[in-house]
């Protein structure tokens, strides 16, 4: 949320005035600011418990932290840098999938987003002309007639009141700033809701000797497991699936979780000697939309203004990206270059660019492998070939890794050779009495 104290109200309408502010930790303040003064204010002490979320970021995100100097050493101290995905498909088969080189990097991190949020919170209170303000919680937004022009909150019990050009709200999903000026819901999926239950954990086995892992387990049911490497030792382990499959009813979160972790020993097996180092956490009924964009004095940004299921682990991404791409129409409005309403239009045009193509993408995703329940002879044949098919795995990390665009990600040609090539494989394999080179191991007796 972008403004400025009233005591600084000399710098209203000076073109190098742009005050600022960053409520719960969602965006981060981007390079080339341009000399305009920014001043964040966060309701939280940080360190805090952050906002449930994949705790997933790619390398494409690494590269936009890199331009704001983000510290990666800082924002992923002591978490380990992870190259494999794992998926196991129920009984039946499994795939390994290397991370390619992009952005500068062959790997991603599940990080521990207190500490990933804490770092870049320095990063932007290093940024010349940014204040930071803590535990300061916004109650109402200020008005001039239907111009937003600040905001009144309290710290520590004492009210308090900031004025600026611009308000900004990046406070999540049940933003205070989009609900006060009633933002325009915009694409909403309400069909396919989702939810998430997920703790951190110690003393987890390893998937096997290859190193830290991205271990996935689904039994094509409607939900799914995620295991993750994390920072100091722990690992992150989430149940994802259809909300009506993850229903609490009598249950607490925490036993449904313990509950459906024991039932799967796939995933069971790593953690009969593990304990949780945090509580049950999650999010139910995941929403997917987007908001308008802004208005008269505010603008929307990161989970405030788009949200989407958590399947891919694209949403710090988008954090990041929609709050660089906040930054340049701010900037062209205050230097002159367009007026208000031309500076808002091309930020949502620009956010619609960005985000659309893997929105629909990660519906389509959520559709397929959560809403969609295929009978069992399809995962020993098709399934099982596409799935396996090396130029599928591919571009499959492609895609998530941004390293190729969302849009046609997936060729006809390319799907209907998979199957192809799958079934000639097959028909050698058992010809020479070979096993199946991607069976899943044993599991321990």
């Amino acid at each position: 949320m972008p403004f400025c104290p009233e005591s600084e109200l000399s710098g209203i309408g000076n073109p190098d005035f742009m005050p600022a502010v960053w409520y719960r930790r969602e965006v981060t303040i981007p390079a080339g600011w341009a000399g305009k003064r920014v001043l964040l204010l966060e309701r939280a002490t940080v360190p805090s418990l952050p906002a449930a979320s994949s705790p997933v970021i790619y390398p494409a995100t690494m590269h936009l932290l890199d331009e704001i100097g983000a510290d990666e050493r800082e924002y992923a101290a002591g978490t380990p840098p992870i190259r494999r995905l794992v998926s196991e498909v129920r009984e039946d088969f499994r795939i390994s999938l290397r991370l390619p080189a992009l952005f500068g990097r062959d790997y991603l991190y599940a990080i521990d987003r207190a500490r990933f949020d804490a770092a870049l919170w320095r990063t932007a209170a290093r940024q010349p002309g940014v204040t930071t303000r803590e535990g300061f919680s916004v109650t109402e937004l200020l008005r001039a007639g239907e111009r937003v022009t600040g905001v009144v909150g309290r710290a520590g019990g004492v009210a308090e009141r900031f004025t600026a050009d611009c308000v900004g709200g990046a406070d999540g999903r049940f933003s205070t700033v989009a609900r006060q000026v009633g933002a325009a819901t915009r694409d909403e999926h309400t069909d396919m809701p989702t939810t998430i239950y997920y703790a951190y954990w110690r003393n987890v086995a390893p998937y096997d000797d290859g190193g830290p892992t991205v271990h996935s387990y689904g039994m094509g049911r409607g939900y799914g497991f995620g295991i993750f490497n994390s920072a100091d030792g722990t690992t992150c382990v989430v149940i994802e699936g259809r909300a009506d499959r993850l229903e609490l009813g009598e249950e607490k979160a925490s036993e449904l979780y313990m509950r459906m972790l024991r039932a799967h020993p796939r995933v069971w097996r790593r953690l009969a000697s593990a304990e949780m180092a945090t509580e049950v956490r999650g999010m139910r009924k995941i929403g997917n939309c987007y908001r308008e964009a802004g208005g008269a004095g505010w603008a929307l940004v990161g989970d405030a203004l788009h949200q989407k299921d958590p399947l891919d682990g694209q949403g710090i991404y988008d954090a990041v990206a929609t709050a660089k791409l906040l930054a340049a129409a701010l900037i062209d409005w205050k230097q002159g270059r367009l007026g208000w309403e031309a500076a808002l239009a091309q930020y949502d045009a620009a956010v619609r660019a960005e985000t659309m193509p893997m929105y629909q993408e990660t519906m389509q995703r959520v559709k397929r492998e959560l809403y969609t329940e295929q009978p069992d002879w399809a995962y020993r044949s098709w399934l099982r070939w596409l799935a396996t098919d090396p130029e599928y795995g591919r571009r499959l990390i492609m895609l998530l890794s941004r390293g190729i665009p969302a849009t046609g990600w997936l060729p006809a040609s390319v799907f209907f050779k998979a199957l192809a090539r799958g079934a000639v494989r097959d028909l050698a394999r058992r010809l020479a009495h070979m096993p199946e080179p991607h069976a899943l191991p044993p599991l321990a007796s």
